[in-house]
């Protein structure tokens, strides 16, 4: 499949018509389309995916296409539309894809209709147009691009470093190098268990002249048989994820095993991090009670040397003090007034009562001091007394807050020695949790798998035992007969298509390993190879003491792994495998493809870049890039003599962009 055109009307930011001719070129096949982010590549790659398949991945708004300034200036009862054409040439057909969707502004709300319109057409060798039918529009998108394959060559940054990873990648994989035509064979004649398949169909048609003993067998047969797929499709997880979590526990295992002393640094670090963070809390309420206590108490405290002066000074004055606390002049005169004493005793002038309160005058203020005086030592004492308790506390939690901080000081220089030993080291503490988490999942799955394999060994006992009881039962009748003779050719060209399939399989597999290792050696600068398993997901091994462990991979290593899986399917795409059987040949040849791709070279480093851009034109039939400048400047020395097309994004606004 080649893409000649890209028509865009009113799509995202791209208002009006925006048209691209990408080149078509054997020899200058790379059209690169430049522009920095929020400039619009991504819209371009996702006009792509709207035209085909009808689906965008948008961040905002994703439900709505139309050019954001038009619909703004749209009016009640005004209609727009937005449109993307796309033309490609596939198996020497020239075809036209067009999606169109109407929007109309009611209520002053512009909405776009539900279900967007398709149609696909083609040209005849006459070079007449001719329109695919509605109903086959689907079909014949699917023929050109299968929408399980479009995301190896559609794909953007993210889908790059995600894409040999993706569970479905095998059935993808499979489809892309030619082998489901014998997948989808193996699957229709299926077998006896299948009810809709060739060969469940003619157990059916068998006359078990209402023998009620060989249709209950046939029953158990199709019972346990569908038991048994849904137990191989579990295994066949299952297997899956053991392989994928054995390799990441052999990554990591290598790494900590590197990296020991790294691990045993951290957990120190990680130690002293929560001594520090422990101290620096104590220090904290160490400090709050100090401060606390300070208000509370330095008062009483910074007074005691003029409280001893004054003390002292009390000491030596003479005063008589002779006088009741607390009673005053007032008090006296009130109760010779009253003419009687609190205790009942009468009081007149001249009387023995009245003789002692007249003396008790001479010692109250302000005829006597001495009573005050009194009280003022009692209240010298009393505001004394906790001055000392308050210097001991004091001290005490002053030295605590030194020692804290001493601690605190020491841990942080140990800390500081520490993150320079580890400096741009990985943390291996989530390798470690990475890896017990890993144990107990292969733990777990392991008990399934054993699980597994005993109910599948028990519905397989099951099926041979009924098979003898149901074929000594049906093979009495003409009709039967020949039923069962077609049963065992059915069988038999299942069996020889099953053993072709492993073989061819298998061989795909190697030659796109080889592929892929071929391609990766060209655009990794570095000595690891690449290993492909059964489930086609990629890791990378590299050799230690002659023993080829996985290694653990930078973004930059993953990266040019993945562009050398993609690399590797494009390659064996175009050229057309063929395979053979002995003198029956099965051709699985596979129409080639384009890469058409978004920010491709984001987190690769300048070599990495270089090199991909060298092999990428050599190995796809038609390359398609939306590139940033700054890297570009890396790619053009060695991908500009093979640039046929060459376009520039230029941002007007937030909301429209020009292509020129």
């Amino acid at each position: 499949m080649l893409i000649k055109t890209l028509r865009m009307e009113n799509f995202r930011q791209f208002r009006g018509t925006t048209r691209v001719d990408f080149s078509c070129d054997p020899e200058k096949n790379v059209t690169i389309i430049l522009g920095d982010n929020t400039f619009g590549k991504t819209t371009l790659l996702q006009a792509f995916n709207w035209c085909f398949y009808g689906k965008v991945n948008f961040d905002q708004r994703p439900d709505f296409l139309l050019n954001y300034e038009l619909s703004e200036e749209m009016r009640n009862g005004e209609q727009q539309i937005v449109e993307v054409e796309i033309t490609v040439i596939h198996d020497g057909v020239e075809y036209v894809i067009t999606r169109t969707q109407r929007y109309t502004c009611t209520n002053n709300t512009v909405r776009g209709e539900s279900v967007p319109t398709i149609k696909v057409s083609y040209k005849q060798e006459d070079g007449q147009t001719e329109s695919v039918r509605a109903v086959q529009v689907e079909n014949v998108i699917n023929n050109i691009l299968p929408e399980d394959l479009s995301t190896y060559f559609f794909f953007d940054t993210e889908r790059v470093s995600s894409i040999s990873t993706r569970k479905d990648v095998a059935e993808a994989v499979k489809g892309l190098l030619g082998l489901s035509i014998m997948d989808s064979a193996i699957k229709h004649l299926g077998d006896r268990g299948k009810r809709t398949t060739v060969i469940g169909k003619l157990y059916g048609s068998m006359d078990l002249d209402g023998d009620a003993k060989a249709q209950e067998a046939l029953n158990r047969i199709q019972t346990a048989e569908t038991k048994r797929g849904v137990i191989a499709e579990q295994l066949e997880d299952c297997e899956s994820q053991i392989n994928q979590y054995d390799a990441r526990k052999e990554q990591l295992d290598a790494i900590l095993r590197d990296n020991q002393t790294t691990t045993t640094l951290q957990k120190k670090k990680e130690d002293l991090e929560r001594r520090i963070a422990t101290e620096r809390k104590a220090l904290a309420d160490t400090m709050t009670q100090y401060f606390r206590e300070f208000s509370s108490g330095s008062l009483a405290f910074f007074s005691q040397p003029l409280l001893s002066t004054a003390g002292a000074f009390l000491k030596e004055v003479k005063v008589d003090d002779k006088g009741i606390r607390d009673l005053t002049k007032p008090t006296i005169m009130e109760l010779i007034k009253r003419g009687r004493c609190i205790c009942g005793q009468e009081i007149h002038e001249g009387n023995e009562a009245y003789q002692h309160l007249m003396e008790e005058l001479s010692y109250v203020p302000p005829e006597s001091i001495g009573n005050t005086v009194r009280h003022y030592r009692e209240r010298l004492e009393s505001f004394s007394r906790p001055a000392e308790r308050t210097y001991e506390s004091l001290d005490d939690r002053y030295k605590a807050i030194l020692r804290s901080k001493t601690r605190i000081q020491e841990w942080d220089d140990e800390l500081q020695a520490i993150s320079n030993q580890i400096a741009g080291k990985e943390n291996m503490r989530q390798y470690e949790q990475e890896l017990t988490d890993i144990r107990l999942r292969l733990r777990d799955l392991h008990a399934k798998k054993d699980r597994l394999n005993r109910d599948d060994g028990v519905q397989k006992g099951d099926i041979e035992r009924y098979k003898k009881i149901y074929d000594s039962l049906t093979a009495v009748s003409g009709k039967n007969r020949q039923a069962m003779e077609l049963i065992a050719y059915a069988e038999e060209i299942k069996e020889w298509l099953e053993e072709t399939y492993k073989e061819k399989e298998l061989a795909i597999r190697e030659d796109l390993e080889e592929k892929v290792n071929e391609i990766f050696e060209r655009m990794y600068h570095g000595h690891r190879r690449v290993a492909i398993d059964s489930k086609y997901h990629v890791e990378l091994l590299t050799t230690v003491s002659d023993r080829e462990i996985a290694a653990g991979e930078s973004e930059g290593s993953n990266r040019v792994k993945n562009f050398a899986f993609i690399a590797g399917l494009v390659s064996l795409a175009k050229g057309k495998i063929i395979t053979d059987n002995s003198e029956n040949g099965i051709n699985l040849s596979s129409e080639p493809y384009p890469l058409v791709m978004d920010a491709p070279f984001s987190n690769a480093d300048e070599t990495h870049t270089a090199n991909i851009s060298k092999v990428l034109p050599e190995i796809a039939e038609q390359v398609i890039m939306f590139v940033m400048q700054k890297d570009w400047n890396y790619a053009e020395p060695v991908m500009n003599d093979r640039v046929g097309k060459r376009y520039h994004l230029n941002k007007v606004s937030e909301t429209y962009t020009r292509l020129s």
